[in-house]
């Protein structure tokens, strides 16, 4: 009996898995068409300074920060871009003001040196190229976003068909200051 009970869970949750993976690709199917990597503006990280004696990083001074965390979704295709879900500024974030710096840190289990990975500003007009590069931070107050702008991960696999093995989408995560 309670063999059968650990196989029912685990059809349940295998089910939730399998429709909240099929909501987040028609969510894609919907919002691919909206990226197009010739159309973006690449932003360009300017190095932001070291530590000082105090311990602080006298680039990062604003007046204002804000941070999220998501978790990335499963690349199982390639040919197709797979959008992440939006990293959100709180509410009450001013929108006259202006990102100053960027940090951001994302993984994937499985990864694989051909996946293409951008962390792109909501309207997906503004993007960092992070491929191979799951964490870092700099100064990107020349890009002009607004703080309250929120952002999200931009995954694709060059080439067609289903990508084995799965590249499982882990912790994605920012923290943006503004002034």
């Amino acid at each position: 009996m309670k063999m059968k009970k650990a196989y029912l869970a685990l059809a349940i949750i295998s089910s939730v898995l399998v429709t909240n993976s099929m909501a987040m690709a028609k969510n894609n199917e919907n919002l691919k068409d909206a990226f197009n990597p010739e159309e973006i503006k690449i932003i360009q990280l300017e190095p932001s300074t070291v530590l000082n004696s105090e311990g602080g990083i006298a680039a990062f001074a604003s007046t204002g920060a804000w941070t999220d965390v998501t978790i990335n979704p499963n690349i199982t295709i390639a040919g197709s871009w797979i959008l992440g879900p939006l990293m959100l500024a709180p509410s009450g974030t001013p929108s006259t003001s202006i990102v100053q710096n960027i940090t951001f840190q994302w993984n994937i289990w499985n990864y694989r040196s051909d996946l293409i990975t951008y962390l792109c500003e909501s309207t997906l007009n503004q993007c960092i190229d992070v491929s191979g590069d799951f964490g870092a931070g700099a100064s990107i107050q020349q890009a002009n976003i607004p703080a309250n702008r929120a952002w999200r991960y931009v995954f694709g696999i060059p080439g067609s068909g289903s990508v084995n093995p799965v590249l499982y989408g882990q912790n994605g995560s920012i923290a943006v200051t503004f002034q």
